[in-house]
């Protein structure tokens, strides 16, 4: 009877259901099955779903066809079930099976889980090396590395950037050699049947290395590099300056071009506030995320041009050099962010002795973030989830949601290596029990339509894998695709996906 209803009439029935229920209707005869699966629907249908959508990257929904999509859907909706419930491991993989023994330190995934950076240490003629190679996940069964290259010495931090097309990759990446240096790669993502073995036949030319000045106010100590975001054809960077009179950690920023290495240090009473610092960049907006006073906050401050030319008789644009004779930096050009143009914090303070920002999203294209705190000094156990959504505008920036959720973790351990995704419906990390001296893989699955956090077990400290959490040494993790990958002490490396 329903099939025989006028299209305009199906149409408004249609408005009055969700997804699950199009793709129950589409199984009970052709004409709604046809019917169900036209574009107009399903773009209808997605924009409103609440899970997230495995999408190419800067392709919204309205650019796929109906039946893309619900295949799509169908994937959301069974990574939601699996995760929710009983966790099982529906396929692993050995990216790395590295018999030296030289573990992955860091990794990272571009959005959507597809590919993947990875990073070792390696002490050869009594130096040090970082090896960083980056992988095509596509295909897992046919995962392989696309391009390599090894550069003298520690990883510090690096930030992956895709660009629109999806055809090239720009990596940035904080080395220690002797000296803090920045190096920035153009990666080619257009070959993707390239195989590299663990060595590339011939390394890959840096396109720049740019190095880190010392801080004004501490000329005889070296910075450290903690975290680097990128805006067109700026870099901004968080420094560990000690002695600087800044907060806990004395965190400050720095403007780099990476075209001429002209650097510029931030005013440091921006973020003097701050204990600790976390930079992400929205639009043409730089937000400041971290503790202040005990709240989590966020604050807001247009991106300046920090290499504009100076007028006549304006301070210097450079730090003194280590080792002169000037010791002050009054006559030194700070970049001044201007006026704040918002300032959002978190709906329940922070004052509890023994608590710790553990993770804070990274920067994806929809301006949202969220964090995870752990606090150990209360019993039982506890964390909080933060969650934060903006409407970026030329003109300003709007808060368009906040929510909070605490949630208990296990007593007798500590959380490491956490990772929650911007959405902060998924998050992972590795819980380390102090009495038994083992590690489980634990899950957060937050539902932002009932406002309920469940935390659960992912990956027991016995699983029935090649490996035991044990061995975890470091993890990424993909919030849209509920992709994992673990690094582990005798250098091998997993691919588990849950869908």
């Amino acid at each position: 009877m329903l099939a025989s209803l006028p299209e305009d009439i199906l149409l408004d029935v249609f408005q009055y259901l969700d997804v699950r229920d199009v793709l129950a209707l589409r199984k009970t005869c052709r004409t709604l099955h046809a019917f169900g699966g036209s574009d107009y629907i399903w773009h209808r249908l997605t924009a409103d779903f609440r899970l997230p959508l495995d999408l190419p990257p800067n392709t919204p929904p309205s650019a796929l066809p109906g039946e893309e999509l619900q295949r799509l859907a169908i994937k959301a909706i069974r990574l939601d079930a699996n995760w929710c419930g009983d966790t099982r491991v529906r396929r692993l993989r050995a990216l790395i099976d590295d018999k030296s023994g030289q573990y992955v330190d860091q990794m990272q995934f571009l959005p959507g889980g597809k590919w993947l950076w990875t990073a070792q240490r390696t002490l050869k003629r009594e130096s040090w090396y970082t090896r960083m190679s980056l992988w095509n996940l596509k295909d897992v069964s046919s995962s392989h590395r696309v391009w390599s290259t090894e550069i003298s010495g520690i990883y510090r931090s690096c930030t992956l950037l895709q660009s629109k097309d999806g055809d090239f990759a720009t990596l940035v990446v904080g080395v220690c050699d002797h000296r803090e240096v920045i190096e920035v790669h153009s990666i080619s993502l257009k070959d993707a049947e390239n195989h590299y073995g663990v060595y590339p036949t011939c390394s890959p030319a840096k396109s720049k290395q740019l190095h880190i000045v010392p801080h004004p106010r501490a000329p005889h100590l070296r910075p450290i590099i903690h975290e680097i975001a990128a805006h067109d054809n700026l870099l901004i960077v968080t420094i560990f300056a000690l002695d600087t009179g800044g907060g806990a950690g004395s965190l400050q920023i720095l403007f780099v071009n990476p075209e001429t290495g002209a650097t510029k240090w931030v005013d440091p009473l921006f973020a003097q506030s701050f204990s600790f610092l976390w930079v992400r960049v929205w639009g043409d907006y730089l937000f400041l995320v971290g503790e202040v006073h005990d709240d989590f906050a966020v604050r807001v401050y247009r991106i300046p041009n920090p290499f504009s030319t100076p007028t006549s008789g304006s301070p210097r644009a450079s730090p003194p050099a280590a080792g002169s004779d000037d010791e002050t930096d009054d006559d030194y050009a700070y970049t001044n962010l201007g006026p704040m143009i918002a300032e959002f914090a978190g709906p329940t303070p922070m004052a509890v002795p023994g608590h710790h920002i553990a993770q804070v999203s990274p920067a994806t294209s929809s301006p949202g973030l969220a964090a995870v705190m752990f606090y150990h000094s209360v019993h039982p156990h506890s964390a909080q989830l933060l969650r934060f959504s903006f409407d970026v505008s030329p003109e300003t920036v709007e808060m368009t949601g906040m929510s909070s959720k605490d949630f208990e973790i296990g007593n007798e351990s500590s959380a490491q290596l956490a990772q929650v995704g911007a959405l902060g419906i998924r998050g992972v990390w590795l819980e380390h029990n102090w009495e038994t001296q083992l590690n489980r893989v634990m899950k957060l699955a937050y539902d932002p339509v009932t406002r309920t956090a469940k935390v659960g077990v992912l990956l027991p400290h016995d699983p029935e894998l090649p490996f035991t959490p044990n061995m975890c040494h470091s993890l990424a993790f993909d919030e849209v695709t509920g992709r994992l990958c673990l690094g582990m002490y005798d250098g091998n490396v997993y691919i588990l996906d849950f869908v």
